[in-house]
């Protein structure tokens, strides 16, 4: 489900946390959040795809993926702020021995020229707590706009 922010952003998005480590396994970085992964794996096992198919190679580092659920009144800053107070007790382990946390945040624009400003405590908050933020940004569905 993608969320959206309040009716007069013309945008949706989605949010998802990947976590990465060079010797913790799969598992223990799941410790940091109550929620079941969408694709996990553990540092020196055989590759697979997110469906359990075999692929070439092993994993050079584990890594822990999930993809949240966005409530579609949510404003994205708000929901970001949130996940970074939820993860801020239990990251300092996992970024101390080499880890890395990311929230990608996926933008769907429904027009072509949206604006979206992240205040500095947001910012900082992150940065404080060892979160990257990506952002993908992906440009509005011809096929909507041919109405």
């Amino acid at each position: 489900m993608l969320g959206r922010l309040e009716s007069s952003h013309p945008y949706r998005y989605r949010v998802s946390l990947a976590l990465t480590h060079p010797t913790l396994s799969a598992a223990e970085l799941g410790t940091v959040l109550p929620v079941q992964p969408d694709h996990q794996g553990t540092v020196g096992e055989p590759r697979k795809t997110p469906k359990g198919g075999p692929l070439p190679g092993t994993y050079r580092e584990s890594f822990w993926r999930h993809s949240f659920d966005t409530p579609q009144d949510a404003n994205v800053e708000e929901f970001i702020a949130g996940l970074a107070e939820t993860l801020s007790p239990s990251l300092p382990r996992l970024l101390s021995g080499g880890g890395k946390a990311r929230l990608f945040i996926g933008l769907f624009l429904q027009q072509e020229n949206i604006g979206l400003e992240l205040s500095p405590e947001l910012m900082s908050r992150c940065g404080a707590v060892g979160i990257s933020l990506g952002f993908d940004i992906y440009g509005p569905d011809p096929s909507e706009g041919a109405a």
